[in-house]
């Protein structure tokens, strides 16, 4: 199966100076096909208006080569896929003109290699608009099944070359669908995204003269009647001008901006794909120092997608994961406003001040102050960094033992963020429900029934009597193991009185023991496998309020959590009170 196998056979495709743009935004595989009910309900079919599901499975762009960044995958229509398959970010009804000219359903396989025998697809002649159209999305269904594995080839050049010679065919069907006497105008419509598509499946395996004419058709159709069309080209030629910029072309960043600009103002709806390549955009420009650029940008980005929801001009719910993904990607203002610095003003104050071990009482940082601080950045900016940043300023409150300025914060984050049915909420109720476990954790006896990283039976009851130091670690995070060097020296100071039991953290695929071994990891561990699928990832990570890495619970001689270090501080003084 090519599977496994296909990350290998993406990180050898050859890269040309044109990889970088065809992978921002195209998919190489389209997977366009109309699924169809199975044979024995299709009797009343076409009495229905019941759309198909597209069936997605693609290689998306984030798995080609960049250039100078790793594109997030953007996907593209499916050029054969007929009008009947509304595309996922359409929400408004379709007009009587467009009803008008709807192309008929095509009846297409779930897969195709089967009728094949064995034997490559084909072009044949003469075929009507209709077959044409089958024949688009046939191809899009085998290029999915190359890549997924599932067409059976093992060997990664024979499936690069099946891939290319599949485009190919994709792109001469496409060039037909557009000559043909008897294509509808939407059909010549879809022949014309095929060919973009085609163009840039061959542009992102390095055919440099594709690329050239994948250009040259985008420039030719950024102006097409057909508002998908106009907004496939215009998404393309985005991509040449972040291109443009990353080779240090003059007006490149004003380009960038200008036709992202010119996008938003002849599409119909902001869909999945805009929001990526914007988001490439914006680092592209922040990349080679374009401040005033991306901040522009930025700013369409959250016009676009973030603003309608929170306005309550638009609560379809696929806009509102689309709203919560734009936060995420465009970021933090570009300039920081009196209000971060503020607070990060007095942050540091109070993280200054318990270095020098400097009193609450004492401190410069009143509680009424870091109030007015938070509360204002809260209503100012609020945004997920906001409320990310805020959950970090807790943290670091809670870890420096000022209780008075952590609760004021998660006060904060309650009354603003906690009840927003957004990223932003999720980020504040995680926060305020770690807090909780954190405090409700302490003193309470903790012997879990877990095995060793050895697949050993492990029990902390074996260790009464001794202060237990717990790390809790992960391969896929090694500097989480950075505090054991301070545990190890606690533990040869008191030999016979401390005690270091790990508590592993890392997914069910990971060889923790190999990774001890490399290591060399003495101590014993706790395995606690974290599945990041599941609605708490980690169980034992939950219950303990571990929100970050260096974590450590120090577990008294009776077999009670005494206290949570999340700071990295050395925890001499803390196993001393406990010895005494």
């Amino acid at each position: 199966m090519i599977g496994p196998h296909m990350a290998f056979v993406i990180a050898h495709l050859p890269k040309t100076v044109w990889a970088g743009v065809v992978a921002i935004l195209l998919t190489p595989v389209v997977g366009g096909c109309t699924r169809q009910p199975p044979a024995e309900s299709t009797e009343n079919a076409d009495a229905t208006e019941n759309p198909g599901l597209t069936d997605s499975g693609q290689l998306t762009a984030n798995a080609l080569p960049t250039g100078d960044a790793q594109a997030s995958g953007s996907p593209m229509p499916n050029a054969g896929q007929g009008d009947e398959v509304a595309p996922l970010h359409e929400v408004a009804p379709r007009s009587e003109a467009a009803a008008a000219n709807k192309t008929a359903p095509i009846q297409v396989p779930q897969t195709i290699t089967s009728g094949m025998n064995g034997q490559g697809k084909q072009l044949a002649h003469d075929l009507s608009p209709e077959k044409l159209r089958t024949f688009l999305s046939e191809a899009d269904v085998e290029m999915r099944m190359i890549v997924s594995g599932e067409s059976g080839i093992e060997d990664e050049a024979t499936a690069i070359g099946q891939l290319k010679r599949i485009v190919s065919l994709k792109r001469e069907a496409s060039r037909r669908l557009i000559e043909h006497a008897d294509s509808s105008p939407r059909e010549r419509s879809i022949g014309r995204r095929g060919e973009l598509q085609s163009l840039s499946h061959l542009a992102s395996m390095g055919d440099l003269k594709s690329a050239e004419s994948l250009q040259e058709l985008a420039e030719e159709l950024q102006n097409d009647s057909d508002p998908d069309v106009r907004s496939d080209s215009q998404l393309v030629l985005i991509g040449f001008a972040i291109e443009n910029l990353r080779n240090g072309k003059s007006e490149a960043a004003a380009k960038v901006v200008s036709q992202i600009d010119r996008l938003l103002q002849s599409s119909a709806a902001p869909d999945a794909a805009t929001l990526m390549v914007m988001g490439q955009a914006r680092d592209a420009l922040m990349q080679f120092e374009h401040v005033e650029e991306a901040s522009r940008v930025r700013s369409m980005i959250l016009e676009e997608f973030v603003e309608p929801i929170e306005n309550g001009a638009d609560e379809a719910s696929e806009m509102v994961g689309l709203a919560d993904m734009a936060r995420q990607i465009a970021g933090p203002s570009l300039q920081v406003s009196e209000a971060t610095r503020r607070v990060q003003q007095l942050m540091q104050q109070f993280i200054t001040e318990a270095n020098e071990n400097t009193t609450a009482a004492d401190s410069a940082v009143s509680p009424s102050d870091w109030k007015e601080a938070v509360q204002t950045l809260a209503d100012e900016q609020p945004d997920l960094l906001t409320t990310q940043f805020l959950a970090g300023a807790s943290l670091e409150a809670e870890t420096v033992g000022r209780e008075d300025l952590m609760s004021v914060t998660y006060q904060v984050l309650d009354d603003k963020f906690a009840s927003l049915q957004d990223d932003r909420g999720r980020e504040a109720r995680a926060a305020i429900q770690a807090r909780d476990n954190r405090q409700k954790i302490i003193g309470k006896a903790f012997d879990p029934d877990l095995p060793s990283t050895q697949g050993e039976e492990l029990s902390l009851e074996s260790y009464r009597g001794k202060v237990v130091l717990m790390p809790f670690w992960s391969a896929a995070f090694p500097d989480s193991l950075l505090v054991v060097d301070n545990l190890q020296e606690i533990a040869r100071q008191y030999p016979e009185k401390v005690a270091i039991v790990g508590m592993n953290l890392d997914v069910q695929s990971t060889d923790v023991p190999a990774f001890e071994s490399r290591n060399k990891i003495s101590f014993p561990s706790f395995r606690s496998v974290s599945d990041p699928e599941a609605s708490v990832a980690n169980s034992i990570a939950y219950r303990f309020g571990a929100v970050s890495l260096l974590f450590v619970a120090v577990i008294d001689q009776s077999g009670q959590v005494h206290t949570l270090e999340f700071s990295g501080r050395d925890l001499t003084p803390v196993v001393e009170n406990l010895l005494r």
